[in-house]
């Protein structure tokens, strides 16, 4: 990834929970709901579980890692509130909409679905298969999309509901090593847009929000892995921008985590839709207002083209 083909923000970037979603300010947000989190054994997917249940609400974590499951249970259950593991492969769809039956017999209707689970290989195309490239996908975007399509009629019929997916900044930006990667964090970026666009035609939007969020840079086991030093020594230009890449990964999970529990209180319905990096300041870009920011098509994916052209119909 090389640092210069992104912007840089002339405000402070957060790099803690600040302000409205510090702990204080999130207790009981969520308080009686139920909330379903995939990959939430470790890392980002523990820190969102943890503050979810935090916000008052009952957790239901699916992972693989049946170990670190348990560690997210203690965790969760130390705020007061209900939480119960699965164990389940996100790619095995047949799997997967069983577990989410299992969760709604346990806990009860599900009002908040954080599609978290994802990887990233960081290996070059030539260095892939084709099925190692495609499981990257299946996890990344095919497990929330059946998640959604399992939960979102449900939520429509509620008039209810927040649907989280966890994007990141690959999806605005190409660089080598991470074709899975990229593409499926913009198909989750593109799909949550469109389905808040169709929500919006059934005027469901003040009570369904969906959102692709960029969880920050979080030194995670993933992303401690994305950069290989075979690769540095095969591609020298890759570090001649002078940034160590690692150096890039400097926020704690729980600045997602607290950001997540915050939209799924509805504290930030004029983001519905968007893209969203929850380093900044959430509170100022909401008083930016929804209708300014759709209009300036801010917080969206888009190409633009030489002056003289535009993206017509």
């Amino acid at each position: 990834m090389d640092p210069t083909k992104f912007g840089v923000s002339s405000i402070p970037l957060n790099h803690a929970p600040y302000g409205p979603i510090t702990d204080d300010k999130l207790k009981g947000l969520n308080q009686g709901k139920v909330a379903l989190v995939t990959g939430g054994a470790r890392g980002i997917g523990r820190a969102i579980s943890g503050k979810l249940a935090l916000s008052g609400a009952n957790i239901a974590i699916l992972d693989l890692l049946e170990h670190e499951l348990a560690e997210s249970k203690v965790l969760g259950e130390s705020f007061g509130v209900k939480v119960k593991t699965y164990v389940v492969d996100v790619t095995d769809v047949d799997g997967l909409r069983a577990v989410l039956k299992r969760v709604e017999e346990d806990l009860g209707p599900i009002d908040i679905l954080v599609n978290n689970a994802g990887v990233s290989p960081g290996k070059p195309q030539w260095m892939e298969s084709f099925e190692d490239f495609w499981r990257t996908i299946e996890i990344n975007f095919k497990s929330a999309m059946v998640t959604t399509w399992a939960l979102l009629p449900k939520l429509r019929e509620r008039k209810s509901g927040v649907i989280i997916n966890i994007a990141s900044r690959a999806a605005t930006v190409d660089f080598p090593f991470a074709v899975g990667y990229n593409s499926s964090k913009a198909a989750v970026a593109r799909a949550t847009s469109t389905l808040q666009e169709e929500i919006e035609l059934d005027g469901l939007g003040d009570g369904i929000q969906m959102y692709a969020l960029h969880p920050g840079g979080v030194p995670t086991a993933m992303s401690k892995s994305e950069v290989r030093m075979d690769l540095l020594e095969k591609y020298p230009s890759l570090t001649q921008h002078g940034t160590d890449f690692q150096a890039l990964f400097k926020d704690p999970p729980e600045l997602c985590g607290a950001t997540c529990a915050y939209l799924a209180a509805g504290k930030a319905k004029e983001l519905r839709g968007l893209y969203w990096d929850c380093r900044q300041d959430i509170e100022r870009v909401v008083r930016y207002g929804r209708e300014r920011l759709m209009k300036e098509g801010k917080y969206v994916l888009k190409i633009d083209f030489v002056e003289g052209y535009k993206n017509e119909p």
